[in-house]
């Protein structure tokens, strides 16, 4: 049987990196503590922000692909099945780079949204992402915001995860994998848009059956926000995130636009991907699969610790 591996297998590694990333984080702010107490830094915001790249990297490599790549070998998982390893094809591939800015733009009303009401509790801090000042740190960055993660954390999510979930039928593992994306990032305030985006992303992924083509999005995405930074750093970067009522009818309209625009490349797109997509029937109500995943104690934990974050998160919001 090539396919072994399990709703359980992948629950696990996926508790297994939220592990990892809470201790991680643990770990930082006591060595951010420690420094802060010596006088040996005085903001740790900014400490983070000048060594955010190596953090990075441990982050995507060690604690996103590492368990990913050993249970995929302590299982003698088949990878090219398991992970699609298979080209999306030219014409699908051109229609995913389409859409990337209409899909970053829905991403991006849907996280504004939160952000525009989270505001009336505090202040809501920017991402601790040094904006490229020039060609050489673009490409730094573009190499660490865009190309690790596109690759690291698709691995996880539309490989592991939605392979797994996909015995429970193909919608099905569509919709949850794309939340179990939404939580992953543990931020309220980034939870809408990856879910939206896990959508979009794992549909191109099973509509291509290949992994790559999910890899070329979430490039596309997080390179296309890199860029932005680099072009109008001095209009975005900033402490704080400060969004009007009138910034946000603008972002939404945007988002609007991008849904159109989605709209129409989607057709296009599932009429050249029909001979490649392969859809499994659900194996039990959704009913029931809500009850047996939420109560499946590895995403108990999940769920838990993300809910302990982010309020602590609204309680900061509101302290400082």
């Amino acid at each position: 049987m090539k396919n072994k591996v399990t709703v359980t297998g992948a629950n696990l590694v996926f508790l297994i990196f939220v592990v990892l990333y809470m201790f991680t984080q643990f770990i930082l702010s006591v060595v951010m503590s420690i420094l802060a107490f010596t006088g040996s830094i005085d903001n740790p915001v900014q400490f983070v922000k000048n060594n955010i790249y190596i953090l990075t990297f441990i982050n995507e490599y060690f604690l996103i692909l590492g368990p990913v790549l050993i249970y995929a070998f302590t299982k003698k998982l088949d990878f090219k099945y398991v992970f699609r390893f298979k080209s999306p094809g030219l014409i699908p591939t051109i229609l995913i780079i389409l859409m990337a800015v209409p899909a970053y733009f829905v991403a991006l009303a849907l996280n504004s949204t939160v952000i525009y009401f989270l505001q009336f509790i505090g202040k809501i801090p920017t991402q601790p992402i040094p904006a490229p000042k020039n060609i050489p740190e673009l490409l730094v960055g573009l190499f660490f915001i865009a190309v690790t993660p596109g690759i690291c954390e698709e691995m996880l999510h539309r490989g592991l995860i939605l392979r797994a979930y996909e015995r429970r039928g193909t919608i099905k593992a569509l919709i949850i994998s794309s939340i179990f994306f939404g939580i992953f990032h543990f931020d309220i305030t980034n939870l809408l848009g990856p879910i939206f985006l896990g959508l979009l992303i794992g549909y191109y992924v099973l509509r291509t059956d290949s992994i790559f083509a999910g890899i070329i999005a979430h490039f596309l995405n997080n390179a296309f926000a890199e860029l932005l930074q680099f072009f109008f750093a001095g209009e975005i970067e900033a402490e704080y995130i400060a969004i009007s009522g009138r910034d946000l009818l603008a972002t939404i309209l945007y988002g609007i636009a991008g849904l159109i625009a989605l709209s129409v490349l989607i057709t296009i797109f599932k009429k050249v991907t029909d001979n490649k997509s392969s859809y499994v029937p659900p194996i039990s109500d959704i009913k029931g699969d809500i009850v047996s995943i939420i109560s499946h104690w590895p995403i108990i934990i999940i769920i838990l610790i993300y809910i302990v974050t982010v309020i602590f998160y609204l309680i900061t919001l509101a302290l400082v």
